[in-house]
């Protein structure tokens, strides 16, 4: 009986043992392990860091650094250090992407860096601060494809400007080989995107024809303009109301100026017209505009120097690149590039 007892007690203790051996198997399976950092976790296992977007059809893929894992990308590029970021990302009120000149103004201002860094470096810095807007899912996704879209676009352009056929065409060709462009690449963005420039592009496309039919008398052609200028978008109206002003003032100065107007007549002018702080400014802005012409014919004498020293197409157009960078603002930038469509425009070349 002894013998019995002592064996049940062995076979009880064994029986207790087991089960909270496998009581504890099962916990240990089931509690979490030591966290990882998402760009730890290997992209073969699945698994996806917290702020990477879903792939998006037609886009390229990325090894984009995800700002919450501690990856950094280089310094920014002496053209973006000490500026802010221009433009804006929206999203309507489903979550989807608004695309809209605010967006393409975003991309713009990494893109402003090209000649100094990679393409594919400037995509990562655009993906980046995309993710730091923590955008919604769908967004984002949105955000991806319309970035690759506009890049492709980009290129597309670039090929377009490259044609010697390119050059035979005029304003007009230009403007309507570059919208049918965008509409291959872009889609329906292409109109958020670059609508409002369009229809811009459109009004002076027609008022440079009626600036140069010389059938029209001087108040047909201005009756003509002005029903241009209500095809414009509002805002854009109201905008270049507030610029005729000055234009018509210029005008009168510029007649006066013709009939032998000396600067002093001009200043007492425009002390009789606008008054004495409209003048100051008047006169504050006939420097900056010298100073101006100054500046961008220097830079089109070194440009065109450029042109005659290096024979090497890729190696002129980098070097005519960093002239641009080194001489001028982002802003101004696209004042040079404005400044040189006129004259491409008007035939007077310009460097």
């Amino acid at each position: 009986m002894k013998s019995r007892a002592v064996i049940l007690v062995v076979a009880l203790c064994a029986l207790l043992g087991a089960g909270v051996f496998s009581w504890w198997k099962v916990r240990a399976e089931d509690a979490p392990g030591p966290a990882v950092p998402p760009s730890a976790v290997p992209v073969a296992q699945g698994s996806v860091p917290r702020a990477t977007s879903p792939a998006v059809p037609g886009a390229a893929a990325t090894g984009s650094p995800d700002p919450s894992s501690g990856s950094t990308l280089p310094p920014l590029p002496g053209s973006l250090q000490d500026t802010e970021e221009d433009g804006a990302v929206l999203v309507d009120a489903s979550g989807h992407l608004v695309p809209n000149a605010d967006l393409r103004r975003f991309f713009s201002y990494y893109l402003s860096a090209t000649g100094e860094e990679s393409s594919a470096l400037i995509r990562e810095r655009i993906l980046t601060a995309l993710r730091a807007k923590k955008l919604p899912a769908a967004a984002m996704d949105e955000a991806v494809q319309v970035l690759d879209d506009y890049l492709s676009y980009l290129e597309a352009a670039r090929g377009l400007a490259s044609k010697g056929s390119a050059s035979t065409l005029d304003t007009a060709e230009r403007l309507e080989a570059l919208r049918k462009l965008r509409r291959e690449h872009l889609g329906g963005a292409a109109d958020g995107l670059f609508g409002q420039e369009e229809a811009v592009d459109a009004v002076a496309v027609e008022r440079l024809k009626l600036m140069k039919d010389a059938s029209l008398t001087k108040e047909e052609r201005e009756q003509r303009i002005a029903a241009l200028e209500e095809r414009l978008p509002p805002d854009v109206r109201a905008s270049r109301e507030e610029a005729v002003r000055p234009l018509r003032q210029q005008a009168v100065e510029q007649e006066l100026l013709a009939a032998g107007a000396t600067a002093e007549d001009l200043h007492q002018h425009r002390l009789s017209t606008v008054g004495p702080e409209a003048t100051g400014r008047l006169e504050a802005l006939d420097a900056e505009r010298a100073q101006w012409k100054q500046r961008l014919a220097d830079f089109r004498a070194k440009r065109e120097a450029l042109g005659r020293s290096e024979p090497d197409p890729a190696l002129r157009q980098a070097a005519v690149q960093r002239l641009l960078f080194d001489s001028f603002t982002p802003e101004e930038r696209l004042r040079v590039e404005a400044a040189d469509s006129i004259d491409a425009a008007s035939g007077s070349g310009g460097g």
